[in-house]
């Protein structure tokens, strides 16, 4: 007998065949079942090397036993009369038909069920349900670098801008999860426990210290620490000069390296060689993250450009300067200058260092070449793809997803905003829009106010302009009494009283639309700031005339040609909140054509308000 049919008459061929049939479904199960409990992806390249380590045993064991009626026996201890090889070959071959049954019913299950997007709601429901209470859990790797507390006489920007840099450089080691920076700087000047920290932000470490510093001279301590036990992993002081500031930050990234057991980042190049440069980028880096005041952005740019001026090669700082007028565009600064700002500092960082992703991406979304709204949605793509974690990215993209009415992937951009900062307000608030587009109310309003409780009374309004939308007046007119009271100073022409007015011009059948164009017509010319004006704008959405509310989109320039303008907001909001007709109105696919939108769906594929019929584009 020839060796091939010994190895056919043991079963050894069966055996493989039926190994390699089980094994693969088996790998199906895992990756389906690692996936969605969040497994590490090494879980599941160990398991299937375990797999097929295990194959040449199966085969060796099928070689040398044999099945018999008396149990497992040495192949040359059996009687080749009384063999059942061949009853033990029609059993494997009923094994490796059913298997593959299955096998083939896990595909077609995969194809036409898992794999199918739904058609309706406009966003993934169980996405959705997810976000609406996002739970945080904690990794092996993970860290989060809490403010240090600032032991000098004067303000403590340094202190919070040296955590912040530290943050930085430990988010770019390979295999750790760390807080982001919002989230971090909850608990500035708070005495949490540890272990509430850790839960709250989705850790199991945590970075704490202190920071003395008196001209010069510089006292730093800090402790990396267990939040399951207190326990201390590592901790040091240090007693330097200014000019060692940035071998102290690679000092305290090395020991956190060694203690987690990760792989250390490449060291990269000092940011600059000046320390009294570095120092006040330091300072500025605090009022670039909160922007919450009309003098932010002075501050930042007083700073920077004495940084600056220390140090003209310093590209750091050039692109902080960039992300600082970026943010107050259209705000607290008039778009078209903020653009040219943020492009010119942008680009200079890019001569500086290539390698600034921010600094990249900012300067393609400023470029005051690009005349076409699909561009900017390219750029965006294009730094996510180069940096798909870092939160200033990825909430441009989250922007431009929804923005071009991808509002399923931006569902799950958002999902991961929250991920990454679950205790910054952004992620929520921008889900929350999202909900509203898909008509969720419940969930609407639940991420306004998980907003609202992580980033102030401000994200009050948008609770105020949805349940006015919605058409429970009651609710709004409270929420309006309640900002009042607070003494927000935005907002000034929303009130109770004003609303009640407005409610009641806009029921007469023949007044309504003069009415409501005259209030908003007196109210903007008496606004104080960009944002007065175009939430003022916002009352001809939430009235439905949707006529005036293209006309005041249209005064800005959206239609005409891609630029920045101070109220960008209000055709996002046209998005969030289509019940009375944004999208439907002609003025909509009017805008998608002109700013290269329809171009962009021909390209990636129809938004999830629109689709193509007999050559021409219809929305709803």
């Amino acid at each position: 007998m020839s060796f091939f049919e010994e190895l056919k008459r043991r079963n050894v061929v069966r055996v493989g065949v039926a190994y390699a049939v089980i094994g693969w479904v088996l790998a199906q199960v895992a990756e389906f079942a690692f996936e969605n409990f969040g497994a590490p992806d090494w879980a599941l390249k160990s398991f299937v090397v375990v797999l097929l380590l295990g194959l040449p045993l199966a085969l060796f064991f099928a070689w040398a036993f044999e099945m018999t009626p008396e149990g497992l026996k040495r192949e040359k201890d059996v009687d080749r009369g009384q063999s059942i090889t061949a009853n033990t070959g029609r059993k494997l071959d009923r094994v490796i038909m059913g298997v593959l049954s299955v096998g083939i019913l896990v595909l077609l299950a995969d194809k036409f069920l898992i794999g199918t997007e739904q058609e309706n709601p406009v966003v993934d429901a169980q996405v959705a349900e997810n976000l609406a209470d996002v739970e945080i859990v904690a990794t092996g790797k993970s860290i989060a670098v809490l403010p240090f507390v600032n032991m000098s006489d004067d303000a403590d920007y340094f202190a919070d801008g040296l955590s912040e840099e530290l943050l930085n450089l430990l988010a770019k080691m390979p295999d750790l999860k760390v807080a982001g920076r919002t989230s971090s700087f909850v608990f500035k000047g708070k005495t949490e426990d540890l272990r509430a920290i850790g839960e709250a932000l989705g850790v199991s470490t945590v970075l704490e210290g202190s920071v003395r510093r008196s001209g010069e001279r510089l006292r730093i301590t800090a402790q990396l620490i267990n939040v399951d036990n207190g326990f201390h992993l590592w901790s040091e002081t240090y007693d330097r000069q200014m000019a060692d500031i940035f071998d102290i930050q690679d000092d305290v990234a090395s020991a956190i390296s060694g203690a987690l057991r990760l792989q250390l980042s490449p060291q990269t190049k000092k940011p600059t060689s000046s320390s009294a440069a570095y120092a006040l980028y330091l300072e500025a880096l605090p009022h670039i993250a909160s922007n919450s005041e009309e003098n932010s952005t002075q501050i930042v740019v007083d700073l920077l450009d004495r940084a600056i001026t220390l140090d003209p090669g310093f590209a750091k700082a050039y692109e902080a300067r960039a992300l600082a007028h970026w943010m107050s565009a259209g705000d607290f600064m008039d778009a078209t200058t903020a653009r040219q700002i943020v492009f010119d500092a942008a680009n200079k960082a890019l001569q500086l260092d290539p390698d600034l992703v921010v600094a990249r991406m900012y300067a393609g979304l400023a470029d005051p070449d690009l005349v076409k709204r699909a561009d900017e949605f390219f750029v965006a793509q294009e730094g996510i793809g180069r940096a798909p974690d870092n939160f200033d990215v990825l909430r441009a993209w989250c922007y431009e997803l929804m923005s071009a009415g991808y509002l399923r992937e931006a569902t799950h951009c958002t999902a991961r905003m929250v991920e990454l900062e679950p205790l910054s307000s952004l992620g929520y608030y921008r889900s929350a829009l999202l909900f509203s587009a898909a008509g969720r109310r419940d969930e609407a309003l639940a991420s306004f106010s998980r907003a609202a409780e992580l980033g102030g009374s401000g994200y009050q309004w948008d609770i105020m302009f949805s349940n006015l939308v919605s058409g429970d007046v009651e609710a709004a007119e409270a929420i309006l009494d309640e900002l009042r009271a607070s003494d927000l100073k935005l907002f000034y022409s929303w009130n109770s009283e004003n609303l009640r007015q407005v409610v009641a011009g806009t029921s007469d059948p023949e007044m309504a639309r003069s009415f409501l164009r005259d209030w908003v017509k007196r109210t903007v010319a008496e606004a104080p700031s960009f944002v007065e004006e175009g939430t003022t704008y916002t009352w001809y959405l939430a009235f439905g005339d949707i006529d005036a509310y293209w006309d005041a989109i249209n005064d800005y320039g959206l239609a005409q040609r891609f630029q920045w303008t101070n109220n960008e907001f209000l055709r996002l909001y046209g998005i969030a909140f289509p019940d009375n007709g944004f999208l439907r109105h002609p003025a909509f696919l009017e805008y998608a054509k002109i700013t290269g939108l329809t171009d962009l769906w021909d390209k990636r594929g129809p938004p999830d308000f629109c689709s193509k019929i007999d050559g021409s584009w219809t929305c709803k």
